[in-house]
């Protein structure tokens, strides 16, 4: 890689990303021990030690547009959760009222792209609209469809709906900025609702037709090799944040980036480039996506062994989870949907893939 120069341009551009990021402070979040004496960091290091890592295939063709991805959608919600069938049909209909700004105008946008694109959909709200943007990328893929379901989940969630009604109703600056800086014990549930619906969604293909048991595998070889990458992630940035002064000086940055040219560390040089270049890939961005994974798949896995009214119980309260989740930190979000804490779902997480390795190399004996 070509040899990076950190100048004092660097540094200060550097400094205000980690600022935004508050990396400093998300590292004392990840690393002090909670109540049972145990970190963040300590359960998450224990999840990458029982990642099983298998390759996997991404995007199977697909023919979509605008129609079919909305047939697909409200076919889905009226089977899986109804009471959001109503609100999802107003969003593709281009109808739903947060997604209408002030002078009538529509934000949900369907958008053609090569096969390739790296365009994503998404969902959400900058700055001080008093409105919501969901933009659907279609690649004619399979893809298309999951994240589609994924981030209407989004969409769904009271998160964004209450920051709508506190601009609409002109909530006072420090109400609302005060909601949009949320702590990290809040900040980190994100992902749950989305991550659920996935999995959801992945059992709805599969009752369609459009996805085998061997596709399924695929999905699920892809959120380990993502879970790994997001721990790899947070390790790498709490390396490099930990020997960096808050504010990032010149003289520190600087000292560490030598450090690893002389060291050959490219892995980290990498990441410091990354940190300076793309704030969306800070780590405190990115655990969100570690604890949807990790609590989506314990979820569904209590889902797949709960006789029918479970199943529809769990649904119920998923349901319910997305009107009021404005209002969960970590513990009360996991608590809320598996009447445990955070440590505890992890714990369980930890001991289900080592029974499943230990299956494994049975079979393979």
């Amino acid at each position: 890689m070509q040899k990076l120069q950190i100048t004092k341009e660097y540094a200060q551009e550097f400094d205000e990303k980690c600022s935004r990021a508050d990396s400093h402070g998300f590292l004392r979040f990840l690393t002090e021990p909670d109540e049972h004496s145990i970190s963040l960091l300590d359960l998450i290091a224990q999840v990458e030690g029982v990642i099983k890592f298998n390759p996997s295939v991404h995007d199977i063709g697909f023919e979509l547009n605008e129609q079919t991805i909305s047939n697909y959608m409200n076919k889905f919600f009226s089977q899986y959760m109804p009471q959001k069938a109503d609100q999802v049909k107003q969003i593709l209909n281009k109808t739903h009222p947060y997604f209408i700004d002030r002078d009538g105008g529509t934000h949900v946008n369907f958008i053609p792209v090569k096969q390739g694109d790296s365009h994503s959909s998404n969902v959400g709200h900058s700055g001080r609209r008093s409105f919501l943007e969901f933009n659907v990328y279609i690649h004619n893929s399979l893809d298309d469809l999951r994240t589609t379901a994924h981030e209407l989940s989004h969409a769904l969630s009271s998160h964004h709906q209450h920051l709508i009604v506190m601009l609409r109703s002109n909530a006072p600056r420090e109400e609302i900025d005060k909601f949009t800086h949320k702590s990290f014990e809040r900040d980190c549930v994100g992902e749950i609702e989305s991550h659920i619906t996935e999995r959801l969604f992945n059992q709805f293909l599969v009752e369609s037709g459009l996805y085998t048991k061997k596709d399924l595998q695929n999905y699920e070889n892809q959120q380990q090799a993502s879970l790994l990458s997001e721990i790899n992630l947070i390790r790498e940035e709490r390396d490099i944040i930990k020997k960096l002064s808050c504010p990032v000086s010149y003289e520190s940055l600087d000292k560490l980036v030598k450090n690893l040219q002389q060291n050959h560390n490219n892995r980290l040089l990498e990441r410091v480039e990354k940190m300076h270049d793309d704030k969306r890939k800070f780590s405190s961005y990115m655990f969100r996506y570690v604890v949807g994974r990790i609590v989506a798949d314990q979820w569904m896995k209590r889902f797949d062994n709960s006789d029918q009214q479970s199943q529809k119980n769990m649904l119920d309260n998923f349901q319910q989870f997305l009107d009021k989740t404005h209002e969960f930190d970590l513990d009360s979000a996991c608590k809320n949907l598996l009447n445990q804490n955070f440590a505890c779902v992890v714990e369980d997480y930890v001991l289900d893939k080592k029974n499943n390795k230990k299956k494994d190399c049975e079979v393979e004996k």
